[in-house]
C-alpha cells in the first residue's frame, strides 16, 4: 500500500469511528489540524468529498461510504500486525495512563484484586479505572479497555475473551415456606422477582428435558445497577439471578439459598474490547496482555 495514501486511510477510518476529527486526533495522538489536513489530502487525491462537515458532527458522504467499507479491513489488519511488532519490539518498562471501564461489580470483583500484581510488572503503568453498568460513548469517554458483558459489537477493536460468569437463580431463605417445593421455573410465579432495568425479563433454564423460558411479567422491584439487586435479594425482597462468585460466600453462610438448583442458567459472556488505535501505545498493549494472561491462568473467575 502506498504509504501516503496509507496514512490518509488510517486517518480517515478513525475518524469515521470515532465521529469527530477531534476524537481521532486523541486516539491517534496527532493534531487535530494534522488529522483536518490528512482528509483534505486524500479528498484532493481522489476529488472526491468523503466527509460532510459541520461544527457538531462529521457524515459520510455516499462516496465516502464506499471509500471506508473498501479501506477498513486493509487498516484494520496493517494496524493490528504494527501493534503487535511493536510491542514486541517496545521499551519492556512501559508507562502511561491506562483507563480501563466496566460495571462497579467486575472492576470491584475481578479487576482490583490483581492490580497490585500489575503494578508490580509495570510500576511506571498507572491505572485509571471508570465503572458503571451503562454502556461508556467510547467517543465521549477516555477509555483505553472495556470490560463488557454480555454480546457486543467490536467493530474497530480487538475482542479477547474472559472467563464467562457463571449464574445462578437465588433469594433469601426467608422466602421459602417450609411446604414450598420449588420444581421447576413456572413455580416462579410464586415467589417475588428482582429484576435489573438492564436484564432481559426472558429467564431461559435448561434441564435434561430441554429449555424453558420463564417470562418476569410483573417483578417485586426493579433496581437500575447491579450492586442494588444483590442487597434487595440479601434482605429478603425477592428472588433474583445473580453471578455465583458474588454472592458464593452468602450461600456459603446461608444467608442466601440456590433455587432450583437442578437447572442450569447459560453463563454470560465477557469481553475484553480494545479499539486498534489504542494498542499501538505499548502501555495499552502492556495492561491487555497481562489481563488476558491473568485470566488464562486463573480461570475461576
Amino acid at each position: 500500500m502506498n504509504n501516503k495514501f496509507h496514512a490518509q486511510a488510517e486517518v480517515f477510518v478513525e475518524t469515521v469511528r470515532q465521529g469527530s476529527m477531534t476524537a481521532a486526533a486523541a486516539a491517534l495522538r496527532m493534531s487535530k489540524s494534522n488529522v483536518s489536513q490528512k482528509i483534505a489530502e486524500m479528498e484532493g487525491d481522489l476529488d472526491r468529498i468523503l466527509l460532510k462537515r459541520n461544527t457538531r458532527s462529521i457524515a459520510l458522504t455516499p462516496v465516502g461510504k464506499q471509500v471506508f467499507e473498501a479501506c477498513v479491513d486493509a487498516i484494520d489488519a496493517l494496524q493490528d500486525a504494527r501493534n503487535t511488532v511493536g510491542f514486541q519490539l517496545s521499551d519492556p518498562s512501559p508507562q502511561g495512563v491506562v483507563n480501563i471501564s466496566g460495571s462497579n461489580l467486575y472492576l470491584s470483583k475481578f479487576i482490583l484484586p490483581i492490580l497490585p500484581d500489575l503494578k508490580r510488572a509495570f510500576p511506571k503503568i498507572r491505572i485509571d479505572l471508570t465503572g458503571g453498568d451503562q454502556p461508556l460513548n467510547q467517543r465521549a469517554e477516555a477509555v483505553d479497555l472495556r470490560i463488557r458483558v454480555g454480546n457486543v459489537s467490536t467493530e474497530g477493536a480487538r475482542k479477547y475473551k474472559l472467563p464467562p460468569m457463571e449464574r445462578i437463580l437465588c433469594a433469601h431463605p426467608s422466602l421459602l415456606s417450609s411446604d414450598q417445593n420449588l420444581q421447576d421455573p413456572n413455580c416462579l410465579a410464586n415467589l417475588p422477582i428482582i429484576l435489573r432495568e438492564q436484564e432481559n425479563p426472558n429467564w431461559e433454564f435448561l434441564d435434561a428435558k430441554g429449555p424453558v423460558t420463564y417470562q418476569v411479567s410483573d417483578p417485586a422491584m426493579r433496581v437500575n445497577n447491579y450492586e442494588l439487586c444483590v442487597a434487595a435479594v440479601q434482605a429478603g425482597f425477592g428472588a433474583a439471578i445473580l453471578t455465583k462468585a458474588v454472592v458464593g460466600p452468602d450461600i456459603d453462610a446461608g444467608n442466601i439459598v440456590t433455587l432450583l438448583p437442578d437447572w442450569k442458567i447459560s453463563p454470560i459472556p465477557v469481553v475484553l474490547i480494545v479499539p486498534l488505535s489504542r494498542l499501538r501505545r505499548p502501555e495499552v498493549k502492556a495492561v491487555t496482555q497481562f489481563i488476558t494472561d491473568w485470566f488464562g491462568q486463573n480461570t475461576k473467575a
